[in-house]
Protein backbone atom coordinates (compact mmCIF):
# COMPACT_ATOMS: atom_id res chain seq x y z
CA UNK A 1 0.00 0.00 0.00
CA UNK A 2 0.96 3.64 -0.31
CA UNK A 3 2.68 5.37 2.59
CA UNK A 4 0.57 6.05 5.63
CA UNK A 5 0.74 9.87 5.63
CA UNK A 6 0.34 12.10 2.60
CA UNK A 7 -0.53 15.73 1.96
CA UNK A 8 -2.96 16.18 -0.92
CA UNK A 9 -3.62 19.36 -2.86
CA UNK A 10 -7.20 20.01 -1.76
CA UNK A 11 -9.62 18.72 0.86
CA UNK A 12 -12.56 16.78 -0.63
CA UNK A 13 -16.03 18.29 -0.56
CA UNK A 14 -17.18 15.26 1.42
CA UNK A 15 -15.03 16.21 4.41
CA UNK A 16 -17.28 16.90 7.39
CA UNK A 17 -15.61 20.22 8.21
CA UNK A 18 -14.87 21.45 4.66
CA UNK A 19 -17.46 24.24 4.89
CA UNK A 20 -16.50 25.25 8.43
CA UNK A 21 -14.70 28.60 8.48
CA UNK A 22 -11.28 28.51 10.09
CA UNK A 23 -9.04 31.24 11.46
CA UNK A 24 -6.34 30.35 14.02
CA UNK A 25 -6.20 32.63 17.05
CA UNK A 26 -2.39 32.59 17.00
CA UNK A 27 -1.36 31.87 13.37
CA UNK A 28 2.45 31.65 13.87
CA UNK A 29 2.09 29.22 16.78
CA UNK A 30 -0.59 27.23 14.98
CA UNK A 31 1.47 26.71 11.82
CA UNK A 32 4.59 25.79 13.82
CA UNK A 33 2.53 23.19 15.63
CA UNK A 34 1.05 21.85 12.38
CA UNK A 35 4.52 21.39 10.90
CA UNK A 36 5.53 19.38 13.96
CA UNK A 37 2.34 17.33 13.70
CA UNK A 38 3.01 16.53 10.05
CA UNK A 39 6.56 15.45 10.79
CA UNK A 40 5.30 13.19 13.58
CA UNK A 41 2.61 11.68 11.37
CA UNK A 42 5.15 11.09 8.60
CA UNK A 43 7.66 9.31 10.83
CA UNK A 44 5.62 7.65 13.60
CA UNK A 45 2.33 6.48 12.10
CA UNK A 46 1.69 2.82 13.07
CA UNK A 47 0.79 0.18 10.52
CA UNK A 48 -2.93 -0.01 9.81
CA UNK A 49 -3.46 3.76 9.95
CA UNK A 50 -3.60 6.13 6.98
CA UNK A 51 -3.80 9.92 7.29
CA UNK A 52 -4.31 12.61 4.65
CA UNK A 53 -3.59 16.29 5.13
CA UNK A 54 -4.43 19.08 2.68
CA UNK A 55 -2.42 21.98 1.28
CA UNK A 56 -5.46 24.24 0.97
CA UNK A 57 -6.76 23.50 4.49
CA UNK A 58 -4.02 22.82 7.01
CA UNK A 59 -6.62 22.42 9.74
CA UNK A 60 -8.28 19.39 8.12
CA UNK A 61 -7.27 15.72 8.16
CA UNK A 62 -8.87 12.48 7.00
CA UNK A 63 -8.02 9.20 8.73
CA UNK A 64 -8.59 5.54 7.86
CA UNK A 65 -7.96 2.89 10.52
CA UNK A 66 -7.83 -0.86 9.98
CA UNK A 67 -9.52 -2.87 12.72
CA UNK A 68 -6.93 -4.48 15.02
CA UNK A 69 -6.26 -8.22 14.93
CA UNK A 70 -7.84 -10.47 17.57
CA UNK A 71 -10.89 -8.22 17.84
CA UNK A 72 -14.33 -8.43 16.18
CA UNK A 73 -13.23 -5.40 14.14
CA UNK A 74 -10.33 -7.25 12.47
CA UNK A 75 -9.95 -6.48 8.75
CA UNK A 76 -12.63 -3.78 8.88
CA UNK A 77 -11.94 -0.18 7.84
CA UNK A 78 -13.01 2.87 9.84
CA UNK A 79 -13.02 6.48 8.69
CA UNK A 80 -12.73 9.77 10.58
CA UNK A 81 -12.64 13.48 9.66
CA UNK A 82 -10.66 15.85 11.89
CA UNK A 83 -10.44 19.61 12.20
CA UNK A 84 -7.82 21.27 14.36
CA UNK A 85 -9.32 23.86 16.71
CA UNK A 86 -8.66 27.59 16.25
CA UNK A 87 -6.49 27.65 19.38
CA UNK A 88 -4.84 24.28 18.71
CA UNK A 89 -2.96 22.74 20.50
CA UNK A 90 -4.42 24.38 23.60
CA UNK A 91 -7.76 22.76 22.75
CA UNK A 92 -8.32 19.30 21.22
CA UNK A 93 -9.34 18.80 17.58
CA UNK A 94 -12.88 18.12 16.44
CA UNK A 95 -13.54 14.57 15.24
CA UNK A 96 -16.32 13.05 13.15
CA UNK A 97 -16.81 9.31 12.62
CA UNK A 98 -17.93 8.49 9.07
CA UNK A 99 -20.40 5.65 9.53
CA UNK A 100 -21.34 3.07 6.91
CA UNK A 101 -23.94 1.15 8.91
CA UNK A 102 -27.14 1.88 10.80
CA UNK A 103 -27.01 2.18 14.57
CA UNK A 104 -23.76 1.75 16.53
CA UNK A 105 -21.17 -1.00 16.15
CA UNK A 106 -19.26 0.39 19.14
CA UNK A 107 -20.40 2.20 22.30
CA UNK A 108 -17.94 5.02 21.57
CA UNK A 109 -18.81 5.54 17.90
CA UNK A 110 -22.21 7.11 17.28
CA UNK A 111 -24.32 6.98 14.15
CA UNK A 112 -24.37 10.80 14.06
CA UNK A 113 -20.56 10.86 13.96
CA UNK A 114 -19.79 11.56 17.61
CA UNK A 115 -16.61 9.91 18.91
CA UNK A 116 -16.33 9.38 22.66
CA UNK A 117 -12.71 9.38 23.77
CA UNK A 118 -11.19 11.24 26.70
CA UNK A 119 -8.49 13.04 24.69
CA UNK A 120 -11.23 14.75 22.69
CA UNK A 121 -13.04 15.81 25.86
CA UNK A 122 -16.07 13.71 24.91
CA UNK A 123 -15.44 11.00 27.52
CA UNK A 124 -14.36 11.04 31.15
CA UNK A 125 -10.63 10.68 31.73
CA UNK A 126 -7.75 11.68 33.99
CA UNK A 127 -4.00 12.21 33.83
CA UNK A 128 -2.53 11.41 30.43
CA UNK A 129 -6.02 10.54 29.15
CA UNK A 130 -6.99 14.23 29.15
CA UNK A 131 -5.96 16.68 26.45
CA UNK A 132 -3.20 19.16 27.29
CA UNK A 133 -1.20 21.61 25.17
CA UNK A 134 1.42 18.85 24.85
CA UNK A 135 -1.03 16.37 23.30
CA UNK A 136 -1.22 15.77 19.56
CA UNK A 137 -3.40 14.36 16.78
CA UNK A 138 -1.42 11.11 16.58
CA UNK A 139 -2.29 10.35 20.22
CA UNK A 140 -5.99 10.74 19.46
CA UNK A 141 -5.81 8.45 16.43
CA UNK A 142 -3.93 5.76 18.33
CA UNK A 143 -6.43 6.04 21.19
CA UNK A 144 -9.28 5.33 18.78
CA UNK A 145 -7.49 2.29 17.41
CA UNK A 146 -6.35 0.93 20.77
CA UNK A 147 -9.06 1.99 23.23
CA UNK A 148 -12.23 1.91 21.11
CA UNK A 149 -11.68 -0.90 18.58
CA UNK A 150 -11.13 -3.52 21.28
CA UNK A 151 -11.87 -7.24 21.72
CA UNK A 152 -14.82 -6.72 24.08
CA UNK A 153 -16.40 -3.37 23.17
CA UNK A 154 -19.49 -4.15 25.26
CA UNK A 155 -17.58 -3.15 28.39
CA UNK A 156 -16.81 0.28 26.90
CA UNK A 157 -20.43 1.20 27.59
CA UNK A 158 -20.71 3.41 30.67
CA UNK A 159 -21.42 1.33 33.79
CA UNK A 160 -21.03 -2.06 32.10
CA UNK A 161 -17.47 -2.63 33.26
CA UNK A 162 -18.78 -3.90 36.61
CA UNK A 163 -20.15 -6.93 34.75
CA UNK A 164 -16.65 -8.12 33.84
CA UNK A 165 -15.92 -11.59 35.16
CA UNK A 166 -19.59 -12.49 35.60
CA UNK A 167 -21.57 -15.02 33.57
CA UNK A 168 -24.02 -12.30 32.54
CA UNK A 169 -21.15 -10.07 31.44
CA UNK A 170 -19.56 -12.79 29.34
CA UNK A 171 -22.84 -13.63 27.60
CA UNK A 172 -23.68 -9.96 27.01
CA UNK A 173 -20.20 -9.41 25.59
CA UNK A 174 -20.61 -12.40 23.26
CA UNK A 175 -23.98 -11.14 22.00
CA UNK A 176 -22.56 -7.66 21.45
CA UNK A 177 -19.71 -9.13 19.41
CA UNK A 178 -22.25 -10.96 17.25
CA UNK A 179 -23.85 -7.61 16.48
CA UNK A 180 -20.43 -6.06 15.75
CA UNK A 181 -19.48 -8.78 13.26
CA UNK A 182 -22.79 -8.48 11.40
CA UNK A 183 -22.63 -4.69 11.17
CA UNK A 184 -18.97 -4.81 10.20
CA UNK A 185 -19.69 -6.99 7.16
CA UNK A 186 -22.67 -4.83 6.20
CA UNK A 187 -20.53 -1.70 6.50
CA UNK A 188 -17.63 -3.15 4.48
CA UNK A 189 -20.05 -4.09 1.70
CA UNK A 190 -20.99 -0.40 1.43
CA UNK A 191 -17.37 0.74 1.63
CA UNK A 192 -16.20 -1.47 -1.23
CA UNK A 193 -19.11 -0.33 -3.40
CA UNK A 194 -18.51 3.39 -2.78
CA UNK A 195 -15.00 3.93 -1.37
CA UNK A 196 -14.05 7.50 -0.45
CA UNK A 197 -11.83 8.87 -3.23
CA UNK A 198 -8.90 9.89 -1.04
CA UNK A 199 -8.43 6.31 0.17
CA UNK A 200 -9.84 4.47 -2.85
CA UNK A 201 -6.56 2.84 -3.91
CA UNK A 202 -5.74 1.73 -0.36
CA UNK A 203 -9.26 0.37 0.17
CA UNK A 204 -9.19 -1.70 -3.03
CA UNK A 205 -5.76 -3.09 -2.13
CA UNK A 206 -7.00 -3.86 1.36
CA UNK A 207 -9.90 -5.97 0.12
CA UNK A 208 -7.79 -7.74 -2.50
CA UNK A 209 -5.39 -8.71 0.26
CA UNK A 210 -7.70 -9.34 3.21
CA UNK A 211 -11.32 -9.93 2.14
CA UNK A 212 -10.72 -13.60 1.38
CA UNK A 213 -9.11 -14.15 4.79
CA UNK A 214 -11.98 -12.31 6.50
CA UNK A 215 -14.65 -14.39 4.75
CA UNK A 216 -12.85 -17.69 5.33
CA UNK A 217 -12.30 -16.93 9.02
CA UNK A 218 -15.97 -16.14 9.60
CA UNK A 219 -17.18 -19.12 7.57
CA UNK A 220 -14.94 -21.38 9.62
CA UNK A 221 -16.29 -20.01 12.92
CA UNK A 222 -19.81 -20.28 11.54
CA UNK A 223 -19.38 -23.94 10.71
CA UNK A 224 -17.94 -24.69 14.14
CA UNK A 225 -20.90 -22.96 15.80
CA UNK A 226 -23.49 -24.62 13.56
CA UNK A 227 -22.03 -28.08 14.18
CA UNK A 228 -21.96 -27.47 17.92
CA UNK A 229 -25.51 -26.10 18.01
CA UNK A 230 -26.80 -29.06 16.00
CA UNK A 231 -25.27 -31.57 18.41
CA UNK A 232 -26.23 -29.59 21.54
CA UNK A 233 -29.71 -28.20 20.78
CA UNK A 234 -30.79 -27.99 24.42
CA UNK A 235 -27.53 -27.27 26.23
CA UNK A 236 -26.06 -23.84 25.45
CA UNK A 237 -22.33 -23.47 26.04
CA UNK A 238 -20.49 -20.29 27.02
CA UNK A 239 -17.42 -19.23 25.02
CA UNK A 240 -15.19 -19.89 28.05
CA UNK A 241 -16.49 -23.43 28.50
CA UNK A 242 -16.35 -24.10 24.77
CA UNK A 243 -12.69 -23.10 24.61
CA UNK A 244 -11.96 -25.58 27.42
CA UNK A 245 -13.64 -28.54 25.68
CA UNK A 246 -12.67 -27.68 22.12
CA UNK A 247 -9.82 -29.92 20.89
CA UNK A 248 -6.56 -28.01 20.77
CA UNK A 249 -5.27 -30.23 17.95
CA UNK A 250 -8.16 -29.38 15.61
CA UNK A 251 -5.98 -26.96 13.66
CA UNK A 252 -8.49 -24.08 13.74
CA UNK A 253 -7.86 -20.99 15.84
CA UNK A 254 -10.84 -19.87 17.87
CA UNK A 255 -11.42 -16.12 18.32
CA UNK A 256 -9.73 -14.72 21.40
CA UNK A 257 -12.84 -12.65 22.12
CA UNK A 258 -16.25 -14.06 23.19
CA UNK A 259 -18.20 -15.24 20.13
CA UNK A 260 -18.13 -19.03 19.70
CA UNK A 261 -20.35 -20.91 19.94
CA UNK A 262 -22.45 -18.26 18.24
CA UNK A 263 -26.24 -18.26 18.47
CA UNK A 264 -28.43 -19.91 15.83
CA UNK A 265 -29.98 -16.58 14.87
CA UNK A 266 -26.56 -15.03 14.34
CA UNK A 267 -25.41 -17.98 12.22
CA UNK A 268 -28.46 -17.75 9.96
CA UNK A 269 -28.12 -13.99 9.50
CA UNK A 270 -24.36 -14.07 8.96
CA UNK A 271 -24.69 -16.82 6.34
CA UNK A 272 -27.00 -14.56 4.31
CA UNK A 273 -24.85 -11.48 4.92
CA UNK A 274 -21.65 -13.23 3.86
CA UNK A 275 -23.30 -14.49 0.68
CA UNK A 276 -24.27 -10.93 -0.23
CA UNK A 277 -20.82 -9.64 0.74
CA UNK A 278 -19.05 -12.19 -1.47
CA UNK A 279 -21.33 -11.30 -4.38
CA UNK A 280 -20.53 -7.60 -3.95
CA UNK A 281 -16.79 -8.31 -3.74
CA UNK A 282 -16.89 -10.29 -6.96
CA UNK A 283 -18.92 -7.54 -8.67
CA UNK A 284 -16.05 -5.09 -8.10
CA UNK A 285 -13.34 -7.56 -9.12
CA UNK A 286 -12.31 -8.93 -5.71
CA UNK A 287 -12.21 -12.71 -6.06
CA UNK A 288 -13.40 -15.01 -3.29
CA UNK A 289 -12.47 -18.17 -5.20
CA UNK A 290 -10.44 -20.33 -2.84
CA UNK A 291 -7.76 -21.57 -5.23
CA UNK A 292 -7.32 -18.28 -7.06
CA UNK A 293 -7.09 -16.18 -3.92
CA UNK A 294 -4.88 -18.72 -2.17
CA UNK A 295 -2.34 -18.39 -4.99
CA UNK A 296 -2.58 -14.60 -5.03
CA UNK A 297 -2.37 -14.10 -1.27
CA UNK A 298 -0.27 -16.99 -0.02
CA UNK A 299 2.84 -14.86 0.37
CA UNK A 300 0.90 -12.16 2.25
CA UNK A 301 -1.18 -14.24 4.66
CA UNK A 302 0.03 -14.33 8.28
CA UNK A 303 1.06 -17.74 9.54
CA UNK A 304 -1.89 -17.84 11.92
CA UNK A 305 -4.43 -17.38 9.13
CA UNK A 306 -6.81 -20.23 8.39
CA UNK A 307 -5.81 -22.15 5.26
CA UNK A 308 -8.73 -22.06 2.87
CA UNK A 309 -8.00 -25.48 1.40
CA UNK A 310 -8.23 -27.21 4.75
CA UNK A 311 -11.03 -25.37 6.54
CA UNK A 312 -13.68 -28.04 5.98
CA UNK A 313 -11.30 -30.85 6.92
CA UNK A 314 -10.24 -29.14 10.14
CA UNK A 315 -13.79 -28.31 11.16
CA UNK A 316 -14.89 -31.90 10.51
CA UNK A 317 -11.97 -33.20 12.54
CA UNK A 318 -12.76 -30.81 15.38
CA UNK A 319 -16.40 -31.91 15.45
CA UNK A 320 -15.45 -35.58 15.44
CA UNK A 321 -12.91 -35.19 18.25
CA UNK A 322 -15.38 -33.18 20.34
CA UNK A 323 -18.10 -35.83 19.86
CA UNK A 324 -15.73 -38.66 20.77
CA UNK A 325 -14.67 -36.83 23.95
CA UNK A 326 -18.31 -36.48 24.97
CA UNK A 327 -18.85 -40.21 24.38
CA UNK A 328 -15.96 -41.03 26.68
CA UNK A 329 -17.19 -38.64 29.34
CA UNK A 330 -20.71 -40.03 29.04
CA UNK A 331 -19.48 -43.60 29.24
CA UNK A 332 -17.52 -42.89 32.42
CA UNK A 333 -20.31 -41.04 34.17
Amino acid sequence: MRKGFEVLEAAPDSHKFKLTMFQPTDPPHFYRTVRKEMKLLKTSLPLGIWVRGYEDRMDLYSVMIRGPERTPYEDGLFFFDFQLSADYPRAPPLCHYVTYCSDKLNPNLYEDGKVCVSLLGTWNGKGTEVWTSQSNLLQVIISIQGLILVSEPYFNEAGYERQKGTQQGRENSRMYNEMVVLKLIQAMAKVIQAPPDIFKKEIIQHFHKRAFKLVQRLECWLEISENHNASHPLSPTTPTTFREIYPSDAGVELPEFPLIPASKGFCITLRKTLKQFKSILESVGVSTDQKLQARELDSNLPKTAVSSSSVETKVAKATYVETEKEKVVGGNS
